[in-house]
This record gives structure tokens, sequence and C-alpha cells, in this order.
């Protein structure tokens, strides 16, 4: 589960889009991909998204016999790999599907292609992770991987550009850093700088491979600290549910039941997230 930020309210993002013929939902170019079966009800807006597949297309296998053959596809077509989404305008938040070959910053950036505009998707935390990283007071170590991104001048300004410039300059994909106090006794890392790494994190999550805190936790209880590690790549909140399957694909239908049961099932938490 995310949260859209963006430049004017998300549903008159979406509205536009849904306003599109189907055929202006699409972005061609070197990575084509659309939106379909989209339509809204109320405040609710849900639709699949789809990477469309242009090459290196898979060939069909005749399990009986082994015999191979090519797709029937023609030179203006692809495969449309999907995942199906919803979001709920009451509480500003968009679930997606999590798929292998399509993630939620490809949806992310195909709704700012088409309504020209500029939209962050913030991963939400689960609440336990939500509520120790509140009442962390004192940061002894933080560890993150970022990965090499496409778009590198854009990333130059962030907080984190000189990180990117390093793994242009060695022309590496990825860099990972460890920052710590080792065991040098009551020295702390700044909060401060701390928090602008993880709010990077927040705006360009497809960035970090990892990220990782470690500090003093303040027990509500007896107001004690305990030292404990939030992984916030693992802390994200997710929902697991089961769909069957209409011939070879998953039912449509029940996987945006399946994400409706997710927003309802951690309203009460997601309204406090908001809060």
């Amino acid at each position: 589960m995310v949260i859209a930020e963006h430049d004017r309210p998300f549903a008159e993002i979406l509205g536009a889009i849904l306003e599109m013929r189907e055929v202006d939902r699409l972005r061609r170019g070197q990575d084509p991909a659309g939106i379909f079966n989209f339509a809204n009800a109320g405040q609710e807006y849900a639709g699949e998204a789809a990477r469309i597949r242009m090459e290196d297309l898979p060939r069909v296998v005749d399990v009986l016999t082994g015999r191979r053959h090519d797709l029937d596809v023609g030179e203006r077509e692809g495969l449309s790999e999907e995942i199906h989404f919803l979001y709920d305008g009451a509480l500003d938040i968009i679930v997606v599907q999590r798929k292998r070959e399509i993630r939620a910053s490809t949806l992310r950036d195909l709704i700012a292609d088409l309504a020209n505009t500029t939209v962050h998707f913030l991963p939400v935390l689960t609440e336990d992770a939500w509520r120790k990283f509140q009442r962390m007071n004192h940061v002894k170590k933080i560890l993150f991987k970022l990965a090499r991104p496409h778009d590198l001048a854009d990333q130059r300004r962030l907080p984190l550009g000189r990180v990117f410039r390093e793994i242009e300059q060695f022309n590496g994909v990825s860099a990972k850093v460890e920052i710590t106090v080792g065991r040098v006794r009551n020295h702390w890392l700044r909060l401060e700088r701390v928090m602008e790494v993880v709010r990077t994190y927040r705006n360009r999550e497809t960035e970090f491979d990892a990220l990782s805190i470690t500090g003093a936790i303040r027990n509500e209880d007896d107001g004690t600290e305990s030292f404990e590690t939030i992984d916030f790549l693992k802390g994200r909140l997710q929902f697991t549910s089961e769909v069957p399957r209409r011939g070879r694909r998953l039912d449509a239908e029940r996987c945006r039941l399946a994400l409706r049961e997710a927003i309802r099932v951690n309203r009460n938490y997601l309204r406090r997230f908001r809060g």
C-alpha cells in the first residue's frame, strides 16, 4: 500500500485519465505501457496497469512433444504484463498488486506521463514498524543501498545526490552505505540527516534496494530504552489473499475484491497513518 503525493488532487488526475479514450491511455516509445479496464464508482478508482513487452518474447512449448514455435504476434503487438490497482479517495491511499514483472513504480510513472504531472508513491509501513520509528530517539546506525536510477540528472539535486554521482563516476549499478557510531558510548548519528534519508526513501522508494535504521526505542510503558533495527523494506504494509484463476489468468474481479479487502482490513490504521 502506498500514499500518492501529487501537485493536485489525485482523484482529479485519475479522473482526467478516465476521460481519455483507451488508445490515449497508452504510452508508446521505448517503454510502452497502458491503463486498461479503468473505471470509478464514487471515490474509488480501479483498473489494470500493463507494461507491454515488445521484445524477447517467450516461445510456445507443447508439453507433450517438446516442440516449440514463436508466438503469432504482429509487429505492432506486444505481451501485456499487468497488475491491478485500486485508489480509495476517502483515505487517499492506492493499493497495488505485487508482481515481479511490473512494480508500483511502473504505475506511478505511467500515471505521471499520461497526466503530464509529477506523482510520488510513498510506501506505508506496518503499524508496528511505524510506531517503533516514531519512538526512536537516538540512532546508532543507518544502512542503505541505492540502485542506479534511469535518470541520473534528476537525482543529483536530492540529499543523496552525492551517492548517485559516485555510482555514475564508477560506472556502477548500486552503492551500499553504512554509517555508524561503532562502539562509542553516548554518541549518536544526527537525527536530521537520518530523516533526510528516510524522506528520500519515501519519495524515491524504487531507488532503494535496502534501508534499515538501528537505534534506541523508548518503551511506552516504563520509558526505558532498548536497541532495535527497523527494516523499511521488510516493514512495508502488505496484504495477502488467494485469488482463483479464470482459465489461465487470475480472475480480474476477484483481484479487485482482494484490493478492497486489503483496505477494509487496514482502514483504521490507514486513517491514523494519514492522520
